[in-house]
């Protein structure tokens, strides 16, 4: 974490510059690039949990069969066939880190599977604002004096309507 604090504090001229100039482009193109960024920030918290979820899964089945083992203790306390099993729970990006090396590729495809999922259940949308209901007066066919069918008297769902009794 220390050194993501640092990279942060080195380079925060650049990442200022880069936000001043991506902050108008972003208010311009807002229609689309802000559900574009809540889509990935969206994304962001799922593929954290999961992270975090695969952590805690490797944690305690390591920690399980370090209790269950039946085998003669090392001088450290450990059997001797426990597991080295590993993954970062801060430096995801080191696939060296992860052991058994295929966990990295689950995690990979878990994260397919959350992109897909989301892609299905929650595509990105570009929000439209809905049209003002405007109340138009002296509009109504019975003041108008248009003809009216019989039965209906201006009222949608009267008797002879196709809408039924409550206009449904």
């Amino acid at each position: 974490m220390e050194e993501l604090l640092v990279h942060f504090q080195e380079n925060a001229v650049g990442y200022g510059i880069g936000a001043v100039c991506a902050a108008p482009i972003i208010y311009v193109t807002r229609k689309y690039s802000v559900p574009f960024i809540l889509y990935i920030l969206e994304f962001s918290i799922y593929a954290t949990v999961m992270h975090v979820v695969f952590w805690l899964l490797v944690v305690v089945t390591k920690w399980f069969k370090e209790q269950s083992s039946m085998r003669a203790l090392r001088e450290d306390g450990k059997p001797e066939d426990a597991p080295e099993w590993a993954t970062p729970l801060l430096e995801f990006w080191k696939k060296e880190d992860y052991n058994p090396s295929w966990i990295w590729i689950v995690e990979v495809v878990f994260l397919v599977i959350i992109l897909l999922l989301m892609w299905r259940y929650r595509p990105m949308k570009i929000q439209r604002k809905p049209k003002r209901a405007t109340q138009e007066f002296g509009k109504s066919s019975a003041r108008a004096g248009a003809p009216v069918k019989p039965g209906v008297k201006g009222k949608p769902g009267g008797f002879g309507s196709s809408k039924g009794r409550f206009g449904r």
